[in-house]
């Protein structure tokens, strides 16, 4: 597996853990919101969507044909064209129409409420409509009628939606009336067909006034032109014929001619300028002249002749002498043979470059005299066909004007056949409820839910600056985890209940630091022992004799990891001495039920000797130097002479296997420097979800320029959601511990019964 598959993974499990570690907020948001949907589904007034098909054709009303106008609009106009009519469907003409078809202002309970009431709840229309004026920051047009409250009750229930990839459009109304719903459906498109309808026949009406006014004008002006047209061929003696056209004809000819001369006089002159341009060498005909390639094929045989003889026999040799000559000869002979054939071709070129010249000066005055003769024929005609042509337009638009009134006539007598709107589908009362959705609803709402709770698991995890696992520990200090210590109140939350009555005591009844010893087989028992493994693995060569524990900040639980570290130790048959060198707040003497009157501090002021100080505890081959009073300077006391003979001396004494020194937090003072300087390690310790990310790498900053050797991390207080997989076993050896003191208690109880 490649190294981005694994950082993928990585970063999935990740969010997984995340998921799981705030699963309860994700809880919350999916009963939060899915209940709200739940309940506003259950309460809402039901409503019904009634739909009506209407088929809206692109064609428009076309009134003239042969392209003179047209009603249907471009290609490029499409879109517009049709947004046009959707807005029109939804107008007050049209929701007029169909206020008056339905009588409305004679039902005004027909909307279930008073027209100028407002509606309880808002429809999708009327979010669609408040949009629209919020965006536009415009006001309908309020008509001054009594239709106006009823338009807007229709208008907030009415929606138009096209059907994808066709001409068909459905008009819905939603209402609490099924019937109502359909009634309106069906009275909106049925005013829509009418409203297009008329705008059409009014159209039609006007057009057809102004055709019949057009024509009249038209006859007119045909008639007086035809006498002017007239009039002016017999002034000018026009006679329309043959003529003209046999003139034109030879022009024509003429023209060709002279068009095909220039081309020859061009081509003469540019191979009159490439012969003149080019080497003699280089021209096609001596390229190609069979007296050339004859003496060249010959000069290059002698010439291949001397090579070999010069080769072989040398330049004074009497047949490369003669041959010599012959070639300087024949040399002499082709240059003379290529400079007369050049001369004929160039004389040839000039020859016909004055030939085609002269051909097109006579063409171009022939055509000047053609051209000529036209232009007096053509003078007398320009007027006589520009009027003919403008009285013949005059005719056909009168013609034109004349065919479509008949067609228009004809099209009223029969009736409009060709309209561009049609209702598909009439639309019929619904039996299935339009809103609320009830399922979609409660799914929308579990799915907002869903994603609000992941999102604020997210939120709240990056917030969330702690350091919770050893990834954490990796990612921010860089340093080996020296073991994870599960929190108490995880595995009470993961027993079950029977493990729970099999437990001979709750976990929270005992001292934590004495757990170790109290519960052998306990979960943070066996993690204690995982440390144990790593604290003697963490030094090469041989086990650190004496080491240091300290946390960040207090209530870490620096104290209950270095007496479990000791108790565990002493659970491998070694000789293990604890010191509480924390003489600011010492708690090793009530943790081991030891006195405290004198200890460490009497010690460093030279009150007492070392042998007196070191006393046992009810832990086998476990004892204890308390800090003693606490003193008002302990870190001079620790950076003096005097502690620096407490360490050597412990550390000479082979009674002892390990020291472990409980010291202060590292970020509270400087008493942590002090002492892991004299010991060959230090144990920094860590409480899960409670020290920040910017506190642990200060803490390990000041203990390495401090110049302590720090031997890994302890998280300690570690939840198992945040390594769910990591306790398994720990959970399994948990139950059977309680499975197997129950079992003893009943077998001591049945044995006393009995003997009884």
């Amino acid at each position: 597996m490649s190294q981005q598959e694994n950082q993928q993974e990585f970063n999935l499990r990740d969010y997984w853990q995340i998921l799981v570690r705030r699963r309860w907020l994700i809880y919350t948001c999916l009963l939060v919101t899915t209940v709200a949907a739940t309940v506003s589904s259950f309460i809402a007034v039901p409503v019904f969507r009634a739909t009506s098909v209407v088929a809206i054709e692109r064609s428009g009303v076309r009134i003239l044909r042969n392209n003179l106008t047209s009603a249907e609009p471009s290609w490029l106009d499409y879109q517009n064209w049709y947004n046009t009519q959707y807005r029109i469907i939804g107008s007050d003409a049209v929701l007029g129409t169909a206020i008056e078809t339905m009588d409305l202002t004679n039902r005004p309970d027909a909307l279930g409420r008073d027209p100028g009431e407002e509606r309880s709840s808002l429809s999708l229309g009327e979010i669609k409509a408040a949009l629209v004026r919020a965006i536009t920051r415009s006001t309908p047009a309020v008509p001054k009628d009594e239709l106006l409250p009823y338009m807007n009750a229709l208008r907030g229930g009415l929606s138009i939606n096209p059907v994808r990839d066709s001409h068909l459009v459905e008009i819905s109304f939603v209402d609490r009336d099924p019937n109502f719903a359909a009634e309106v459906a069906n009275a909106i498109a049925e005013a829509y067909m009418r409203f297009t309808l008329g705008q059409k026949l009014q159209l039609a009406e006007q057009s057809r006034d102004w055709f019949i006014d057009r024509i009249a004008d038209l006859k007119d002006e045909v008639a007086d032109a035809e006498f002017e047209l007239q009039d002016y061929a017999r002034r000018n003696g026009i006679v329309v014929g043959e003529t003209g056209e046999v003139t034109r004809k030879n022009l024509d000819e003429v023209r060709q001619k002279h068009t095909q001369a220039q081309v020859n006089l061009g081509q003469a002159r540019a191979k009159l300028e490439t012969v003149k341009t080019t080497s003699p060498e280089a021209l096609d005909d001596v390229i190609e002249n069979q007296l050339i390639r004859e003496l060249t094929r010959d000069l290059a045989n002698d010439e291949s002749q001397y090579q070999k003889l010069l080769a072989q026999y040398g330049s004074d040799f009497p047949e490369a002498v003669k041959l010599r000559a012959g070639l300087k000869e024949k040399r002499q002979q082709l240059e003379q043979q290529i400079a007369a054939i050049a001369r004929q071709t160039i004389d040839s070129a000039q020859a016909a470059f004055e030939k085609a010249r002269r051909e097109e000066a006579q063409l171009a005055s022939l055509l000047a005299q053609s051209k000529r003769r036209v232009d007096t024929l053509d003078r007398a005609m320009v007027e006589y066909s520009t009027r003919d042509s403008e009285l013949n337009r005059r005719k056909q638009t009168l013609d034109d004007l004349i065919t479509r009134l008949n067609d228009m006539e004809l099209s009223a007598t029969l009736g409009d056949t060709a309209h561009n709107v049609s209702i598909i589908d009439e639309a019929k009362p619904p039996r299935i409820i339009h809103k609320p959705k009830k399922k979609l609803n409660i799914m929308l709402g579990f799915l907002l839910g869903l994603f609000i709770g992941i999102g604020a698991a997210v939120v709240m995890e990056y917030v969330d600056n702690t350091i919770k696992s050893p990834e954490d520990v990796r990612a921010v200090l860089g340093s080996p985890v020296l073991g994870m210590v599960p929190s108490i109140g995880s595995l009470e939350k993961e027993r079950s209940r029977a493990e729970r009555r099999a437990a001979e005591s709750p976990l929270g009844e005992i001292d934590p630091a004495l757990l170790t010893a109290r519960m052998p087989l306990s979960p943070i028992a066996e993690s204690y022992r995982e440390l144990r493994t790593a604290v003697l693995l963490a030094t090469a060569g041989h086990p650190p004799r004496d080491l240091t524990v300290t946390s960040c900040q207090p209530s870490e639980g620096k104290t209950t990891t270095a007496v479990n570290l000791a108790i565990a130790l002493a659970q491998l048959g070694r000789n293990i001495l604890v010191v509480d060198t924390d003489l600011r707040r010492p708690r090793c003497h009530d943790v081991l039920s030891v006195p405290h009157d004198q200890g460490v501090s009497t010690y460093l002021t030279g009150m007492s000797e070392l042998s007196a100080l070191v006393l046992p505890t009810e832990i086998d081959r476990l004892s204890v130097v308390p800090a003693g009073p606490i003193p008002p300077n302990p870190a001079e006391l620790l950076d003096s002479q005097r502690f620096l003979e407490l360490v050597a001396e412990l550390r000479g004494r082979e009674e002892y296997d390990h020291v472990i020194f409980d010291s202060p937090p590292v970020l509270s003072v400087v008493d942590p420097l002090l002492i892991g300087r004299q010991t060959e390690g230090t144990v920094l310790v860590l409480r899960s979800a409670f020290t920040s990310r910017e506190a642990g790498r200060l803490g390990k900053e000041k203990l390495e320029k401090g110049r302590v050797s720090v031997l890994g991390i302890v998280l300690n207080a570690v939840k198992t959601e945040h390594v769910p997989y990591q306790y398994r076993y720990y959970r399994y050896g948990y139950a059977r511990e309680g499975r197997e003191k129950t079992r003893t208690r009943r077998r001591a109880a049945a044995s006393a019964g009995r003997e009884g």
